[in-house]
């Protein structure tokens, strides 16, 4: 997780290095679990179409 000026970020790294980030439908709900209660999550990408990836957001 980041924060992007004001609002926080779901952060996608790979190999210790950001590659992207995530927005979707309850994401601030995600983070209000990681920053309030210590939650880790991970995201496990479920599907490639073209430039569009499903990713399923799961606690861990």
């Amino acid at each position: 997780m980041a924060t992007s000026g004001s609002r926080p970020v779901l952060v996608v790294g790979v190999g210790g290095r950001a590659a992207g980030s995530l927005t979707f439908r309850g994401y601030l709900d995600v983070i209000g679990c990681i920053t309030n209660h210590g939650v880790a999550y991970r995201a496990v990408i479920v599907r490639i179409a073209g430039g569009a990836y499903e990713v399923r957001v799961e606690p861990i």
